[in-house]
C-alpha cells in the first residue's frame, strides 16, 4: 500500500468515526437534527429527504411517547403479565428506533461528504449507487437553484438509499413489538424513519424554507441553532472532535493541508 493509499483510508475512517460520533446515542435527537439541517443547509436547502429526516429525529420521541400513553390508556385490556410484557417491548422497540435513527444520520451524512471531499470521488462511486451519486453532485453543483424535478431525485434517491440501510430491521422491530391494540399508534413511527413521498411533495410545495424554519423554532434544538444553525453544527463538531481526542489519547487522524474536506 502506498502513502497516498494509506492517507486516503485513514481520510475515510476519519470521516466515518465523526460522522457516527456526530450522529450522537440514542436519545441524542437533537443533536442529529441539528447534523441532517447541516446537510440539507450546505446543499441550498435543495435535500428535501435531509431536512425532513431533521424533523424525523425529533418526531421519534414523540412517537415513542404515544405508544407509550396508547398502552396506558388501553391497561385495563391486558393481563398483568402482558402489562410488563408489552412495557419491555416498548422499551427495547424505542432503543431499536433510536439505533436506526443514529445510523441513518450518519450514513446521510458520510454520503454528502463523499461527494463533496475532492479526493473522494472514486470512493463515492464505489459506495453509493447510481441514482443517488448523480443526485448529491447535481444538488451539489446548483447549490440552492436546484429544480423541483432535481430535488424530487434526489428525494427519491436516498428515500430508496434510507429503505436499503435500515427498512428491514425498521420492519422486524415492528414485528418484535408486538403491538395489541390496534389503531394509527405505529404511523408517526414508520413515518419518522420511512419518510413517504407525500411528505416531501407537501413540504416542496410549501416551499422548503418554511420546513427549515419550523425547524428552527423547535426547543428541542441546542441554544442558538435558531439564530445561526451552521454555527451550531460548527460547535456540536468541535465539542465532537474533543470528545473523540480525550477517548483516543490524542491518537485521532488530522488531515494535512493538501487536502480539503467538506464541511
Amino acid at each position: 500500500m502506498d502513502i497516498i493509499e494509506s492517507h486516503r483510508l485513514g481520510l475515510i475512517e476519519q470521516l466515518e468515526s465523526e460522522a457516527v460520533a456526530l450522529a450522537g446515542r440514542g436519545r441524542d435527537a437533537g443533536q442529529r437534527a441539528v447534523v441532517c439541517h447541516h446537510v440539507a443547509d450546505m446543499l441550498g436547502l435543495a435535500h428535501g429527504y435531509a431536512l425532513l429526516a431533521a424533523h424525523g429525529a425529533l418526531a421519534i420521541d414523540d412517537a415513542v411517547a404515544a405508544i407509550e400513553r396508547r398502552a396506558r390508556w388501553a391497561i385495563w385490556r391486558l393481563k398483568r403479565d402482558e402489562r410488563a410484557a408489552l412495557a419491555e417491548r416498548i422499551a427495547t422497540f424505542a432503543t431499536r428506533l433510536r439505533a436506526l435513527d443514529a445510523e441513518r444520520c450518519a450514513g446521510l451524512l458520510m454520503a454528502y461528504r463523499l461527494v463533496a471531499t475532492p479526493s473522494l470521488g472514486a470512493e463515492a462511486e464505489s459506495r453509493l449507487d447510481r441514482d443517488l451519486l448523480a443526485a448529491l453532485r447535481a444538488a451539489q453543483s446548483t447549490r440552492g437553484q436546484a429544480d423541483a424535478a432535481a430535488r424530487r431525485d434526489l428525494f427519491e434517491a436516498h428515500r430508496r438509499w434510507a429503505e436499503t440501510l435500515i427498512g428491514a430491521r425498521l420492519d422486524e422491530a415492528i414485528a418484535a413489538l408486538e403491538w395489541p391494540l390496534g389503531g394509527r399508534s405505529l404511523d408517526q413511527v414508520i413515518a419518522a424513519l420511512r419518510i413517504p413521498l407525500s411528505a416531501f411533495e407537501r413540504a416542496d410545495r410549501r416551499g422548503l424554507a418554511r420546513s427549515e424554519r419550523r425547524l428552527r423554532r423547535s426547543r428541542r434544538l441546542p441554544e442558538g441553532f435558531a439564530a445561526n444553525p451552521a454555527q451550531a453544527f460548527f460547535q456540536l463538531q468541535r465539542q465532537t472532535a474533543e470528545r473523540r481526542r480525550r477517548a483516543a489519547d490524542g491518537d485521532d487522524l488530522s488531515a494535512d493541508g493538501t487536502v480539503r474536506l467538506a464541511a
